[in-house]
């Protein structure tokens, strides 16, 4: 096996087995029956938590003596306020209670938490977003071609990791270098999403702003590093619990903030479809950010913060999930079609049916049922959801493929009505006007053969191709043995790497070809790359009339005399080399 494939599948285990810990633990954590609030340098809050009793001996608004508590104590304390981490269940700690002039010793013993908030539903939700990221984690790690999506693949990999770690039940010094381990994972997510972002804009940011960014990015990365490793580390040393105040929170959130500033900033500047695509990616990223700013900080409450930040992080993650796939904002060759959803939708009908016929059978159709009955139920059911089928086929055509059929449709039409054009300078113009308008190719380009070589003879977009291409290139080799698309990317031709070439053959004869770019950050889809094909194949046969035209309309001129010897020669000649076997 490659040494690569073996990493993907190790991290792919890690990746599985991660998620599937972390949502089983979601529904079994266990921690403290309370939330505690650290208020200065020694001294931290008891917040009850809802649904969850106080033990007897404490109350609301006590104050816990942080520097007098036991090392296993700071242990658990700096474990569950950094970030919620889970304790093992069933264990006891001594807190430290402070009531008046009087100090004492309260042993708090630790519950199971996951009904603790009374909002069920919140653990699904939850359930929901480790999947979803779990699943961007394996497809940029899979299917992801560029930096971009190795900044997404770090992004989603660190983070499902240490949402993993922080759900395992530990505490003393092992509980502690976990939790560190943690933050240094979240920290590596940090730099992965803004490795995305700064390779998603590419070009758009000159070397001089691009170091600018970076720096700033990583003076405020080593100062969340300094707070979040360092606090911990150094309240469980001395009982000094300043670094674990709520504000500090802000500072470990705060690096968040400039992929995302440096993608509002450059987003305005983008073209149409480039600035459709980085607004999905950046409304999903302001959810992100302001879901982990209320993570780190619960600025609305415990109860609050965690249903807020709960839906905002999934909201996020299909945000996501949907540029990806939809908008292909970074380059992974998996593309959302309409055969996948469309057979998801059948299954999805189909297993409709097959539940209310069974319902039906158990609640109303019984032993004696007559045969007619019998009939009559499955037939009527199967009428009525195929109108659903089609209602529901119908809303996802216009919701997740409405631009690109539209833009289907005018290229078929195209690809129709190019034979009834006249004149070969206004066939190569509209050829390439459409192909560049409603494929969103951003350099289109048609060649030509002559006698010696194959000629450009139009182009649209940069960067330019050559106006003068070898016979025996090896792309148009290819194309000549093939009559297939060519992927130039796998062919060392002098058509350069990007895009696909598309045969104009006829009757065994290469004419030219198509040459189209490709876009930005995306690969065009199978049924993409089939009507281009079609759309060649179509142009071909238009450009052999003409050309046949031309020759009959120069063999009826020279039998009537219309041409000069000298004006026929070189129309000859110009005959002979566009129509010599290639």
């Amino acid at each position: 096996m490659h040494r690569r494939y073996g990493l993907l599948v190790l991290l792919t285990v890690f990746v599985v087995l991660a998620v599937a810990y972390a949502s089983v633990r979601e529904f079994q954590s266990s921690g403290m029956p309370f939330s505690v609030i650290v208020v200065d340098a020694h001294t931290a809050v008891i917040a009850p938590i809802p649904g969850i009793p106080l033990p007897k001996a404490l109350e609301p608004g006590d104050r816990i003596d942080l520097a007098a508590a036991p090392r296993s104590t700071r242990i658990a304390i700096g474990r569950f306020t950094q970030s919620d981490s889970a304790l093992p269940a069933g264990r006891t700690y001594e807190f430290p209670i402070r009531r008046g002039q009087a100090e004492v010793m309260v042993p708090v013993t630790t519950v199971n938490a996951s009904t603790g908030t009374g909002v069920q539903w919140s653990d699904w939700a939850f359930l929901c977003f480790v999947v979803l990221l779990g699943g961007i984690a394996l497809l940029a790690s899979w299917r992801g071609r560029d930096k971009a999506s190795a900044g997404l693949a770090l992004w989603a990999i660190a983070f499902v990791l240490g949402i993993a770690g922080g759900a395992v039940p530990l505490d003393g010094r092992l509980g502690l270098s976990v939790q560190l381990g943690v933050d240094v994972l979240f920290l590596l997510a940090r730099v992965g999403f803004y490795i995305m972002i700064e390779s998603m804009l590419g070009p758009a940011l000159t070397p001089r702003a691009r170091w600018l960014w970076r720096g700033g990015f990583l003076l405020l990365l080593a100062a969340g590093a300094i707070t979040r490793l360092g606090g911990p580390g150094f309240f469980v040393a001395t009982g000094w619990a300043e670094l674990l105040r709520p504000q500090f929170g802000l500072v470990f959130s705060v690096s968040y903030l400039v992929p995302l500033a440096l993608l509002i900033v450059n987003s305005g500047v983008a073209n149409g479809a480039r600035r459709l695509r980085l607004r999905w990616m950046l409304w999903s990223s302001v959810v992100f950010v302001t879901a982990v700013f209320l993570d780190n900080t619960p600025l609305l409450g415990f109860l609050a913060s965690l249903i807020t930040n709960t839906l905002m992080l999934l909201i996020a993650m299909a945000g996501f999930l949907y540029a990806v796939l939809r908008h292909r904002v970074v380059d992974i060759s998996v593309v959302l079609n309409r055969a996948l959803v469309y057979a998801a939708t059948t299954s999805l009908v189909l297993g409709l049916f097959a539940l209310l016929e069974s319902l039906i059978e158990r609640t109303t159709l019984g032993h004696g049922t007559g045969l007619l009955l019998e009939l009559a139920v499955p037939l009527g059911l199967g009428a009525a959801l195929s109108t659903v089928h089609r209602r529901i086929e119908a809303v996802v055509e216009r919701f997740f493929f409405r631009h690109q059929y539209r833009a289907e449709v005018a290229l078929r039409r195209f690809a129709e009505e190019c034979a009834f054009i006249t004149q070969p300078e206004n066939l190569f113009d509209l050829t390439v006007d459409q192909i560049a308008r409603h494929a969103g190719a951003p350099r289109v380009a048609l060649y030509e053969r002559t006698a010696e070589a194959y000629i450009r003879i139009r182009q649209q977009g940069a960067p330019a191709l050559p106006e003068q291409v070898a016979t025996d290139d090896l792309a148009f080799v290819k194309l000549r043995a093939r009559n297939a698309e060519l992927d130039l990317d796998d062919t060392q031709s002098q058509l350069g790497r990007d895009g696909y070439a598309f045969p104009l053959m006829l009757r065994g004869t290469l004419l030219g070809a198509l040459v189209v770019g490709q876009r930005p950050g995306e690969h065009y889809a199978a049924d993409e790359r089939e009507l281009l094909f079609h759309v060649a194949h179509e142009v071909g046969a238009a450009l052999f009339a003409l050309r046949a035209r031309e020759s009959q309309a120069f063999v009826r001129a020279v039998a009537q005399g219309l041409l000069k010897p000298e004006e026929a020669r070189d129309q000859a000649i110009r005959l002979e080399t566009t129509w010599s076997p290639a």
